[in-house]
């Protein structure tokens, strides 16, 4: 028995090569893309090589950090309320560690 494969859109279950796909019907215009290999480089964060999008994608992982690309489009966030630095009690921090 041959085995077969299924796509999933909008709950519905369409069997590919057998059902016509709703987002696929009429669009003789669509076409595969195909993406090169990312350029290896150095990273900030430990100074390793980074080759490749596996290696990327690892070297996230590892870090708990996003690639900057992933955040192309977000809203900017602004502060909360600005910056007001406690100078009463940075003076206090001064003193002590000057008069100890």
């Amino acid at each position: 028995m041959a085995r077969r494969s299924f796509v999933q859109i909008g709950g519905k279950l369409y069997e590919r090569g057998v059902d016509e796909i709703p987002e696929l019907a009429g669009s003789g215009d669509r076409s595969a893309a195909v993406m090169g290999d990312l350029e290896s480089f150095v990273s900030p964060i430990d100074g390793t090589v980074v080759s490749g999008r596996a290696g990327l994608r690892e070297h996230c992982k590892k870090h708990h950090v996003v690639p900057t690309a992933d955040l192309k489009g977000l809203p900017f966030k602004q502060a909360v309320q600005e910056y007001q630095p406690d100078r009463a009690g940075i003076r206090d921090a001064i003193r002590r560690a000057v008069y100890k």
